[in-house]
């Protein structure tokens, strides 16, 4: 658990925070470091389709938004499966297969003003590393054939897995680092990179 970035210090804000659903592709946690400028345009922005969030805070605004998007892939899934006939529990695996999650995040962090690095994990086992555009927030990332690990510091994935400086990389600003269910990792440009503020 992470002490809570935004508000008091109690249970309620320590990360992760979890959006719960009973279909596996709508569950989703996030944790990170990170500080939302524009909280109230954000928590107005969700109200306005339609959400009612339980509280005005930067994690569960962008717990929300990045939620309001997973289900608006999921359905664009669903419907397009559904219209060629394929049954429930072959829709699902098909939203696991084709689930964008570029996109989603691309959606969700279009408002987003502030620093960032932010993880994700859905219920079906995709995950994500996302940075802001300027920077601010640092997030390096190794990987080889067994593992993916990311941190805000370089020195502790090296000590950690007695590497050398070289072989470990920062994620880009503006991108997001998707590892796939299966083990693939891609970096992709979430929302264009801005002058460095780190």
């Amino acid at each position: 658990m992470r002490y809570g970035t935004f508000g008091k210090n109690s249970i309620e804000s320590c990360h992760p925070f979890l959006r719960q659903n009973n279909w596996k592709t709508r569950n989703l946690v996030v944790a990170g470091n990170f500080n939302l400028t524009n909280v109230d345009e954000l928590f107005d922005l969700l109200v306005s389709i339609g959400q009612h969030p339980k509280e005005k805070s930067d994690t569960v605004t962008v717990l929300e938004k990045i939620g309001h998007y997973l289900d608006v892939e999921n359905d664009r899934i669903v419907d397009k499966y559904k219209a060629l006939g394929y049954s429930k529990q072959e829709i699902t695996e098909k939203i696991i297969e084709n689930l964008n999650v570029g996109e989603i995040l691309r959606n969700s962090a279009q408002d987003w003003d502030g620093g960032y690095a932010m993880a994700g994990l859905i219920g079906h086992g995709d995950a994500f590393v996302l940075r802001d555009p300027n920077g601010i927030r640092p997030a390096f990332i190794y990987e080889d054939d067994e593992i993916v690990v990311v941190a805000s510091e370089r020195p502790v994935i090296q000590t950690a897995f007695n590497l050398q400086a070289d072989q470990i990389r920062e994620i880009k600003p503006g991108h997001a680092a998707i590892i796939r269910k299966d083990g693939t990792l891609l970096e992709e440009e979430v929302t264009p990179p801005a002058p460095r503020k780190s």
